[in-house]
């Protein structure tokens, strides 16, 4: 038996906590409220009313190692919720703090979560900046809000999109990807091609050092995600280039990336670009990488073999819905 846990991230944001059979069914056992708001299906960083990914992030919910706690964004009003976990997955709200980053329209732009269980250290990402990261102690189901605050903007970028926070398994860097250089607006979209991997040094305390930063082997990072029982090496999708890559960071923070790897992006015989994979998950023998296309509603197989990444399959596996 294990629980998969996701949020709604409707108005009044909610947790849908769902136990796991051991036939792989899915069972819902309770849908709490975060006590905080999500987005309502408003989309911040476009300003769209309504839209599928509101959040246009990676890691909004995720878990302490020690199964002990469960930790959510409320993009709505900057805030962030903190559960209990009992022995069986059943959760209890704990806790709720604002990132202190102010709202400065129909929403925040809280957006991804990375936990540093070695010193009891939560790192909260924000779409919009300066302010991109925030940072709470985090104990005993209790958030207290730190005074840090850290930017993934670059001289020449000074309005940067993130996406996704993710700590190396080791609690040594903290990496950012950033998805745009500016936010959207009526002139279009500019996406973000270099330095585009924010990389930080954990110090003593859990307190970020200096960025790094780094190309991501292509353009607009998405999401990252390390490779089982390795500290160091991690597959990136690049939306916008409809590809992944196998990269390492070095102990000084620096990023090595492979060739990518790009998947078919024929739809009924016409090129469609871009896929926007934008999520991905690695098999537990870490032969696989699983790419989920958000453009096309389908999911890409990679092999992962010591030059780097392959494509196995452009479609894996499809999924009849509104993108």
């Amino acid at each position: 038996m294990s629980n998969i846990y996701t949020q709604t991230n409707e108005a009044e944001n909610k947790i849908i906590n769902f136990r796991q059979g051991a036939d792989g069914r899915l069972t819902e056992v309770q849908r709490l409220p975060t006590g905080g708001r999500g987005t309502g299906g408003y989309t911040p960083v476009t300003g769209e009313e309504s839209s599928p990914d509101s959040l246009i992030s990676s890691n909004s919910v995720i878990a302490s190692r020690d199964k002990k706690y469960l930790f959510a964004v409320n993009a709505g009003n900057n805030t962030v919720s903190c559960f209990s976990i009992d022995a069986d997955g059943t959760l209890k709200l704990s806790d709720v703090q604002g990132t202190g980053n102010e709202l400065s329209g129909k929403s925040g732009t809280a957006n991804s979560l990375a936990y540093n269980d070695a010193d009891g250290t939560l790192y909260v990402l924000h779409s919009f900046g300066p302010n991109h990261i925030r940072t709470f102690t985090a104990m005993g189901g209790k958030l207290t809000l730190r005074p840090q605050t850290r930017s993934v903007n670059s001289p020449g970028s000074l309005d940067r999109v993130p996406t996704q926070l993710v700590l190396t398994p080791d609690n040594k860097f903290l990496i950012a990807s950033v998805l745009f250089d500016a936010r959207p607006s009526e002139a279009g979209l500019v996406l973000a091609k270099d330095k585009t991997l924010v990389t930080f040094p954990i110090m003593m305390g859990g307190g970020l050092g200096d960025p790094v930063f780094n190309d991501a082997g292509g353009i607009t990072p998405f999401a990252n995600c390390f490779l089982n029982g390795s500290s160091d090496t991690f597959v990136t999708v690049l939306a916008a280039e409809s590809s992944a890559v196998v990269s390492t960071i070095g102990p000084n923070g620096i990023v090595a990336s492979g060739k990518s790897a790009k998947i078919d992006t024929t739809i009924d015989g016409k090129v469609s670009e871009p896929s926007e994979i934008c999520w991905i998950s690695v098999s537990e023998d870490n032969r696989y990488a699983f790419g989920t296309n958000f453009g096309y509603g389908t999911v890409s197989t990679f092999k992962i073999g010591p030059d780097g990444l392959a494509v196995r399959a452009s479609t894996a596996a499809r999924e009849t819905g509104d993108g």
